[in-house]
């Protein structure tokens, strides 16, 4: 059932059992606890003695760490590089028309910027326009939020973190005005996208649009983070006013409640539908390329003044003006002048906050419910530090996180590897779907820790036992010892000999029985009657009586 009013109603109105329920997701979260519990207990006092001071090592937050000090070593490691193999230079030029400034770029790449420098001063300072290409472009609004979607748009944004956030939306959850907030699932239940359909049916921008779950999702339990009910924009602030929200808080969870309030009026809404014109200039035989958006409808871009999800390409942000600007085929142009633009070779860049969480569930390390939890553990612990960097954040590792993960990489590789935890996290969603169960998730960090086998089954019982036997004599097998030891062991190969073996054949007094009822009854004779007795049998119980 979805966490909302109504279906925790139903889902009370039609209660079972609890053996008979989520006895499936009981098993998968008691493996992820006693997991996470074992790696922590036994390896954090482990370091603990060899640094001499507080250490503390988690089957998921490792991993995270040894992502930011992986890149961190990537970026001293491009650093250290000579300028050249750094760099790389293009040319840029500047003009005006009508009193509007834009600039041209030429995608010719240059190694030594003295290079591009000598080849500016021969250019000459006009341009003429020799090709004018026009293409329309849409834009969808982006899907309604899940949690590391929340995070990383809410703490760029609104210029909090991530932490914090959370803070807020939990807040904004238990005064019942958005829906549950940790999920990993864009959908929207169709109870309230009829909700919403009868209040935005009319609105010209209006069109009801219908999301997917996603693979990972626990699809039947959570929606997407969207308001509970809907009503004006302009309610907004009192509305929070009168939930009597702590004052410290109720800015932040002002901001973050507009910011879901528009992601879900604006999730359905019609696509912006833009005509981008590329202009490219020829100078000297060198094309420059100017880019040109113009909006032919808004869309959903039309619903807000201002819209704080503002998650769009940087790249089109970059390439393409938005100028009341055109330019005929051969037209010319002054340049005002020309200047090198530095490009990055295949640079890393450290880690913002904003868009760390994103990385771990491309990942698939953790859950929506533990994704900001990591972070300031980290934090905490001393492992890293996070850096001003105009509105966002960015993730340095410290000393002490370097060592660890260096030490643990020499002794306990595996706890480092996002591979390992992300493969426990798909065990752990089989054991929700009951294909494995709770040993199948602790055995391997058992064994990964260098413990004693366990002990994962009871005994067979003697009456398996003899029928193995039976079967296996039958068959001319030779029964392995683990099948008198280990009960999942015996039951397998039983179930496969049974397969494997040949069928009974009937008595002769079954066979004339099984024919004189298909007489009697003008049936027809079953397949494979002469040949095993469970056919004959099955036939005589069926239609004996009749």
């Amino acid at each position: 059932y979805e966490i909302t009013e109504s279906g925790i109603a139903k889902g009370i109105q039609n209660a079972i059992p609890f053996l008979q329920s989520n006895v499936k997701e009981f098993e998968s979260w008691k493996a992820r606890a006693v997991g996470d519990k074992l790696v922590g207990f036994i390896l954090s006092p482990k370091y603990a003695n060899i640094f001499k001071e507080s250490i503390s090592i988690g089957r998921v937050q490792t991993p995270v760490l040894a992502y930011i000090v992986k890149r961190q070593k990537e970026i001293e490691a491009h650093n250290a590089l000579p300028l050249k193999e750094r760099l790389d230079f293009k040319i840029k030029a500047f003009s005006k028309k009508d009193d509007i400034e834009f600039s041209l770029i030429n995608n010719n790449l240059y190694n030594d910027k003295n290079e591009a420098l000598e080849l500016i001063e021969k250019l000459p300072k006009v341009a003429k326009c020799y090709s004018v290409e026009t293409k329309e472009s849409k834009s969808s609004p982006k899907a309604p939020l899940r949690t590391s979607q929340l995070q990383e748009v809410a703490s760029k944004s609104l210029g909090i973190s991530t932490s914090k956030v959370m803070e807020c939306a939990q807040v904004l959850f238990e005064k019942g005005l958005i829906t549950y907030h940790r999920t990993d699932s864009n959908a929207i239940s169709k109870e309230f996208l009829d909700e919403l359909h009868g209040h935005l049916e009319n609105e010209e921008w209006y069109q009801r649009r219908e999301y997917k779950a996603g693979e990972q999702s626990q699809a039947e339990a959570h929606e997407a983070i969207r308001i509970t009910h809907y009503h004006p924009y302009e309610q907004i602030e009192s509305l929070i006013q009168e939930t009597n929200i702590k004052q410290e808080l109720q800015e932040n969870c002002k901001s973050l409640y507009t910011l879901i309030y528009q992601n879900t009026i604006l999730s359905q809404a019609k696509d912006c539908v833009n005509e981008i014109t590329t202009y490219a200039f020829s100078i000297n035989a060198m094309l420059f390329h100017f880019k040109n958006s113009k909006t032919k409808y808004k869309g959903f871009k039309g619903v807000f003044e201002s819209n704080l999800d503002e998650r769009e390409s940087e790249k089109e942000n970059k390439e393409v003006e938005s100028l009341n600007l055109e330019f005929k085929k051969d037209e010319e142009i002054q340049i005002l002048n020309f200047e090198t633009q530095e490009v990055k070779k295949n640079a890393p860049s450290s880690y913002k906050e904003s868009n760390f969480i994103m990385l771990l569930e491309k990942n698939k390390i953790g859950r929506p419910s533990t994704y900001a939890t990591y972070l300031p553990i980290l934090l905490e612990r001393g492992y890293i530090t996070l850096e001003k960097k105009g509105k966002e954040h960015i993730i340095v590792p410290t000393q002490k996180g370097i060592k660890l993960v260096e030490m643990l990489k020499e002794k306990e590789s595996w706890i480092t590897l996002s591979e390992f935890t992300a493969e426990m996290e798909n065990v752990l969603d089989l054991i929700t779907k009951g294909e494995l169960g709770y040993l199948d998730f602790i055995k391997p960090l058992h064994q990964k820790m260098g413990f004693a086998k366990i002990n994962s089954s009871k005994p067979p019982s003697q009456n398996q036992i003899e029928y193995l036997e039976k079967l296996a004599k039958e068959q001319e097998v030779e029964i392995p010892k683990e099948a008198y030891e280990d009960f999942q062991v015996c039951t397998n190969l039983i179930t496969k000999l049974k397969k494997d073996s040949k069928p009974t054949p009937p008595s002769e007094k079954q066979i004339k029985f099984v024919e004189s009822l298909a007489e009697k009854h003008k049936l027809e004779l079953p397949k494979g009657y002469k040949e095993d007795y469970k056919i004959c049998s099955e036939f005589i119980s069926k239609n004996a009586k009749k």
